[in-house]
């Protein structure tokens, strides 16, 4: 008689039968099932925790369109997948259930650069501040920035469409993203680009599993393209998942089926190499630091800085200042945003100009400081000061400040801490302050303590409110307040989702685009991933597919957390203060091996000898 096996069981065999398959097969990367490293790919920058069967390290395109070849076959048909890379996401985006695909530990090539023309072709592991210390010697960046730029993997950007300071010049990576290769939950590869929409409809209609995607987005792009541009809002910062608007040019002329995959939170193809356009870095810089009496006042002074035609406007409040003023980083900062005399700064806006050519910029800064000097003399908007750097590493140590004390607001004493959840709205930028103070409104109701920073310029405020996750009933807050923010951006013509992409938020797409809109992007998934095999659960599912959206009440650290007996808990602090934002697991120019043992491979043609 044999013995019948739990669910578990069976699951545990069939992903080590898999797991040794793969190997067999000529998968070159490691692989690993042990519950250490299943334990580490189970948490990321967001207050969930999900562990995976296994961890696959992929170290070439073949391994990992083999990886998902055979798991398209019998008896790995029931198998899932997650991409992964640094795991900076704050809503549990490369998250799964099933068996992670990391890229980060090898697939960190950069292979070309195409100075001429403006381009460089990446491995999706490649760390952001990885490629911008390649390309500084030739005068270019990789134009998004973000405050976790020495961890965050160029995967990671494109599937969750990062952007950061200054997008409304910059724009977000899609905007930068000019060719990618993918792979299909079937192994079958996907190479984008701009083409006619003639040579468009033509791969569209080859039998294949890539003519299919192909036929699937021209299709529901084109016939459901009012009602897109309908409910689409108009934000520089709108994440819809799958791009629908964009994947025809303006002129509708050009299609690229890349933009659905940005920002597609990995649930469409395993994206493995970019194609980025790179940006001239800007010769000369100035940042102007204005203080405010109140935030209130910083926010509300923002459209008037927007319309002074700066590069970026970035903020921050009372709280991440203060933060500041406590850790080391003040020191190095302390003599470019000094205290105003008589005065106590509440809010500080961050407006930075760049250009190729000083005379560029220079009418406008000096336009800026006449109307600053001006609200100074009539005590007007709340301005209280303001201080002005030219020096490109003063502008700098302001910024890695900033970075920091994003960080900081973490490490907060007490059981409660300010967490990342509803913390990236987008509106209107004329509609920010009036939205912030209502969302002020909504957390005092709570009690709540928090602190705030964020892009001013594109309607984008971070906001974390302080909420222990080992507490059942402030868990529940989680989600009330979770409730009462898509509402609140509704209100305001914005969206919850406004950089950081859905992930556990998934559940309130289906309410945001419309259930005739909504069940088009289904359509789209079921083109990609018929089997719903790629990040289940993650902006939709397949049409046919009885599978449930992942949901905000899902599983958190904080329930984990909690099983533990508080004299424990109280004896490991650090660990259980660990916010789960990835800095220890970074990437250090001055030690380019620090992040991973195996030294970065660089293969570089078509370039010019690199300057000195």
């Amino acid at each position: 008689m044999i013995a019948k096996l739990s669910v578990e069981q069976v699951s545990s065999e069939l992903v080590l039968h898999y797991l040794k398959t793969i190997k067999a097969e000529g998968f070159s990367g490691d692989v690993d099932a042990s519950y250490g490293t299943r334990l580490l790919a189970a948490t990321d920058n967001s207050v969930y925790q999900t562990i995976p069967q296994g961890v696959v390290f992929p170290k070439t395109n073949k391994d990992v369109q083999l990886a998902l070849n055979i798991a398209s076959r019998d008896p790995f048909l029931s198998l899932t997948f997650g991409p992964r890379g640094g795991g900076t996401g704050t809503n549990g985006q490369s998250l799964t259930p099933g068996i992670v695909i990391d890229l980060s530990r090898y697939m960190r090539e950069i292979l070309e650069i195409n100075e001429q023309e403006g381009w460089v072709r990446v491995q999706a592991g490649v760390i952001k501040d990885q490629l911008n210390d390649f390309l500084r010697p030739y005068g270019y960046f990789f134009a998004p920035d973000l405050s976790t730029s020495n961890r965050a993997t160029v995967g990671g950007m494109i599937n969750t469409d990062a952007s950061g300071q200054g997008s409304l010049v910059y724009g977000k990576t899609s905007d930068h993203t000019l060719a990618l290769k993918a792979f299909l939950a079937d192994g079958s590869e996907l190479n984008t680009q701009g083409v006619s929409v003639e040579k468009a409809k033509l791969i569209a209609e080859q039998d294949t599993a890539v003519g299919k995607v192909y036929k699937t987005v021209l299709d529901v792009a084109s016939s459901k393209r009012d009602l897109i541009l309908e409910r689409f809002p108009r934000l520089n910062r709108f994440l819809t998942g799958y791009d629908l608007e964009h994947v025809f040019d303006e002129h509708l002329c050009e299609f690229d089926i890349g933009r659905v995959l940005t920002g597609s939170e990995g649930s469409l193809a395993i994206v493995t190499e970019a194609k980025l356009n790179i940006t001239p870095i800007a010769k000369f810089k100035t940042l102007i630091n204005i203080k405010y009496d109140s935030f209130d006042s910083a926010l509300r002074n923002s459209p008037f800085l927007v319309a002074a035609e700066a590069t970026s406007v970035e903020t921050v409040d009372s709280k991440v200042l203060n933060l500041a003023r406590e850790d080391i980083v003040w020191h190095s900062v302390s003599d470019l945003i000094t205290d105003v005399p008589g005065q106590e700064m509440q809010g500080l806006n961050m407006v930075e100009f760049n250009a190729e050519q000083e005379g560029d910029m220079k009418d406008k800064i000096d336009a800026l400081c006449a109307k600053l000097d001006a609200l100074i003399e009539n005590k007007e908007a709340g301005v209280i000061g303001y201080q002005l750097t030219n020096n490109v590493a003063d502008i700098q140590k302001i910024y890695a400040m900033r970075k920091k004390s994003v960080g900081l607001l973490g490490n907060t004493k007490g059981a409660k801490k300010p967490i990342a959840f509803a913390e990236d709205t987008a509106v209107p930028p004329e509609n920010l302050a009036d939205f912030i103070a209502e969302f002020r409104e909504l957390l005092d109701g709570h009690q709540l303590d928090y602190g705030m920073f964020g892009h001013v310029d594109a309607g984008v405020l971070h906001v974390r409110p302080a909420l222990d996750m080992c507490d059942p009933e402030q868990e529940k807050t989680l989600r009330q307040i979770s409730d009462q923010v898509v509402a609140l951006t509704a209100k305001y013509g914005g969206l919850m989702w406004g950089e950081h992409g859905k992930g556990y938020r998934s559940e309130y797409g289906p309410e945001f685009f419309g259930d005739e809109l909504f069940q088009e992007l289904r359509r789209i998934k079921s083109a990609f991933d018929p089997h719903n095999k790629l990040n289940p659960g993650k902006i939709c599912t397949p049409l046919e597919s009885n599978d449930r959206l992942v949901s905000v009440d899902d599983k958190k650290r904080g329930w984990f957390d909690r099983q533990i007996d508080i004299q424990v808990r109280d004896s490991f602090a650090n660990s259980m203060n660990c916010n789960g934002n990835g800095l220890c697991f970074n990437y250090v120019s001055a030690h380019p091996c620090v992040l991973h043992t195996r030294p970065l491979a660089i293969a570089v043609t078509h370039q010019k000898a690199a300057p000195d």
